[in-house]
């Protein structure tokens, strides 16, 4: 036999030999921390004499803040979080002309680092009255919109105001095992809460998504025949709200409260499709076309612990 076709055969058994003591690959495990951003709407729809709705927005935002120390064990974490709370605005406005302090309206377990001790204490020992000092200072903004109202350009927030309330979320390195790479991860959490009606043109853009435009909507849909509103509204840019020009890659989006001006009293449509369906496609496209990773958009809720689970559900698939 030639020697030639031997060697292979010869080699072959000490190189599955070889192969087989190769390490599997490490697996990565990511820790998420989470950087939540309430935005409330403070334009004309927080005024509940003209707009009424179930749950006062100030309840909605106290009911989150009194489970901050419960989402610090959301996917099983138990110690190190670095979850930040806070009130963003939609108009800066706001604070130039008035004494509120975004310091009292934050709640950061980021400043600990990797002191669980600290944490801890903080925890127990002062948590609590931080989050009093939050929904009073909530509650001022509130009573101080009512009597000064003005827009909110929710476009131009997504475009540039955002960009500062957000934080880094590459994945840093925590710790390493026989089998895992442990890293760490921000996760932007944008809580919107407005009615989705537009009626102040965003930033010269000009576009504005109030009953006329719905309207218009509405007859044009009824009228082609179509059965799927999401495609009608697509196959028309007239309809789209221009993406913004700032990727919004790292942020998702949860949008809440959400009030359909359609309904009647008792909650009934008068007409269909009704204005949050419009509403809701029109977002939610603008919204991912923005580069948005996840987009979750709600109606206004009957009870704040609706809204509660509605807001830890979304944060449990990010």
């Amino acid at each position: 036999m030639n020697i030639k076709h031997i060697m292979p055969l010869v080699v072959l058994p000490f190189l599955l030999a070889c192969s087989s003591d190769d390490k599997p690959a490490k697996k990565e495990v990511i820790i998420k921390d989470y950087n939540i951003i309430i935005a409330p709407d403070l334009s004309n729809r927080i005024n509940m004499m003209k707009y009424p709705k179930p749950i006062h927005d100030t309840l909605l935002i106290r009911e989150i803040i009194d489970h901050t120390d419960e989402l610090l064990k959301l996917n099983k974490r138990s110690s190190g979080q670095s979850d930040i709370y806070k009130i963003d605005f939609i108009n800066k406005g706001i604070l130039n002309s008035s004494s509120f302090d975004p310091k009292k309206m934050t709640i950061d377990f980021s400043q600990f680092g990797s002191k669980q001790l600290d944490r801890s204490n903080y925890i127990r020992k002062e948590l609590n009255s931080d989050k009093q000092e939050f929904a009073y200072e909530v509650n001022r903004i509130y009573d101080y919109s009512l009597q000064n109202q003005t827009g909110a350009d929710v476009w131009n927030y997504f475009n540039e105001t955002l960009k500062t309330s957000l934080v880094d979320v590459s994945p840093q390195f925590l710790n390493e095992t026989d089998s895992a790479i442990i890293n760490k991860k921000n996760t932007n959490v944008v809580l919107l809460l407005t009615d989705g009606y537009i009626e102040s043109a965003n930033q010269g853009k000009g576009y504005k998504l109030g009953p006329e435009m719905i309207g218009k909507i509405r007859k044009a849909f009824n009228a082609s025949g179509k059965s799927e509103l999401q495609e009608f509204i697509a196959q028309d840019s007239s309809y789209a709200i221009n993406k913004t020009n700032f990727n919004l890659k790292d942020a998702n989006i949860f949008i809440a409260e959400m009030v359909d001006r359609s309904l009647d009293k008792y909650g009934v449509s008068k007409v269909q499709p009704t204005d949050f369906q419009i509403i809701k496609v029109i977002w939610e496209k603008w919204l991912k076309d923005s580069g948005a990773s996840n987009v979750k958009i709600i109606q206004a809720v009957n009870t704040k612990q609706q809204f509660y689970k509605e807001f830890e559900q979304f944060l449990k698939t990010l």
